[in-house]
């Protein structure tokens, strides 16, 4: 008798679990409708936001170099902007500069001759060379750069200066351009390999 019972209760808690389990496998029913008539079902999703990027060269070795009192120049590398914020107004600037720096130097920078300041070196941004989405897309420095510079284009570093900026349109977009960096050298300055740091900031 009581195996019986035992063996009835299993078969109960099984049939059981196995009605539970059908039942969090059928959906949720929108409605019930006749034959003939539409039946709606509403469907949603999301659409994800991600961050505001800039990706830059680690490093550069402008390709034309120059003696005192001439101009060293070259690209810097692609500098890209992400906008994956998915914004209703996507707007962003990115400016650049050499505030705070010594310029560049060369042998330590301390002597007469081993620096050039930040005056002294111009940027020049150009039209971009990709973008994507929708708005506008506003070069600090636009038009084409003419080589060899017989004069230094572009606008100076010794302050934050606009490289690149983007305003209107919505969602996603995205820019890239390959500034040009020319150094006016001074007569006095020595011979050497200089080195200096540029920054680019996206808000």
């Amino acid at each position: 008798m009581n195996r019986k019972f035992g063996t009835s209760l299993v078969g109960l808690v099984a049939a059981v679990a196995l009605g539970a389990g059908a039942l969090t496998l059928t959906p949720a029913q929108a409605e019930t409708c006749p034959a003939e008539t539409a039946c709606s079902t509403t469907v949603t999703f999301d659409v994800t936001a991600g961050a505001l990027e800039i990706t830059v060269p680690d490093t550069v070795d402008l390709a034309n170099d120059a003696a005192p009192g001439g101009n060293a120049y070259g690209q810097v590398g692609p500098v890209t902007v992400d906008d994956e914020r998915a914004s209703a107004t996507p707007a962003w600037t990115v400016t650049v500069d050499m505030t705070g720096t010594a310029g560049f130097t060369t042998a330590g920078g301390d002597d007469p001759g081993e620096s050039v300041p930040e005056t002294s070196v111009f940027y020049f941004s150009g039209n971009a060379t990709a973008t994507t989405g929708d708005g506008t897309f506003t070069a600090g420095q636009a038009g084409t750069f003419t080589t060899p510079p017989t004069t230094p284009q572009g606008v100076t570093l010794d302050a934050p200066r606009i490289a690149y900026s983007h305003t209107g349109g919505t969602g996603s977009n995205s820019a890239t351009w390959n500034p040009f960096l020319t150094v006016a050298l001074a007569l006095s300055n020595v011979a050497g390999q200089y080195t200096g740091v540029i920054t680019h900031t996206v808000a």
